[in-house]
């Protein structure tokens, strides 16, 4: 019965956001088009940033529509009626979100990557430092996703994208700084030397922290309602 229901959570929050998902996938292959297709180096450059954009706002938007406005609408306390505890709803609406944010990440990614293995506008070498860069709005979403399944409030949501929002791109001018990577944007292939491997492997780190001390914060919770 407990598997049912968080089953049936799940489904409906693939339903109730699949409009949002839908139009930032959208918006990422348009922003990717432009950047691999376009012959003016402005709009190049602007599809370039909107790629990215785009995931940091679907990063932003899924938590405040598939966490923080079923306790605004009131759709908690019902949801909560049902025969699942706190930890299976944190663990049902884990599964959703990530699962809603993971299939488009991967989506516009991949279609990255093969855009640069066939259009050849951008050199292979560039790949490392894509998936770089890709990883820090996954790590934005970890951070606003856990924040307000604990929090469980406005005020921590907007601490919480403003601190990731924000940050970005002073991270990325820091990860620009780590010798051995920069230096292989133009490559003709990529290269997955101690650097790369040591980035991703603090962002994936990283993420997988911010979950566990999410779901043990989410574990002692007594009062989930108010």
């Amino acid at each position: 019965m407990t598997s049912s229901v968080i089953g049936q959570l799940i489904v409906k929050d693939w339903r109730l956001n699949g409009n949002l998902i839908s139009i930032l996938v959208g918006v990422g292959l348009l922003a990717l088009v432009m950047a691999q297709y376009a012959t003016g180096e402005a709009v190049r450059l602007f599809g370039s940033v909107w790629f990215f954009v785009s995931l940091g706002i679907l990063a932003t938007m899924l938590p405040t529509s598939a966490i923080l406005n079923e306790r605004k609408k009131q759709t908690l306390a019902f949801i909560m009626s049902l025969p699942v505890s706190p930890v299976q709803y944190a663990m049902a609406k884990g599964l959703s979100v990530a699962a809603m944010y993971l299939v488009p990440w991967v989506t516009l990614l991949a279609s990255a990557l093969i855009f640069i293995e066939t259009r050849h506008a951008l050199p292979l070498g560039v790949i490392p430092t894509l998936l770089i860069i890709s990883m820090l709005p996954m790590v934005g979403f970890c951070l606003t996703s856990a924040t307000v399944l604990v929090g469980e409030s406005e005020g921590w949501l907007i601490a919480a994208n403003i601190a990731t929002n924000s940050s970005y791109w002073f991270i990325w001018y820091l990860i620009t700084r780590i010798p051995g990577l920069k230096q292989h944007w133009s490559g003709p292939v990529a290269v997955w030397n101690a650097p790369v491997l040591m980035v991703l492997s603090a962002e994936i780190g990283l993420c997988a922290l911010i979950v566990a001390i999410a779901f043990f914060f989410q574990s002692r919770k007594r009062d989930f309602i108010h």
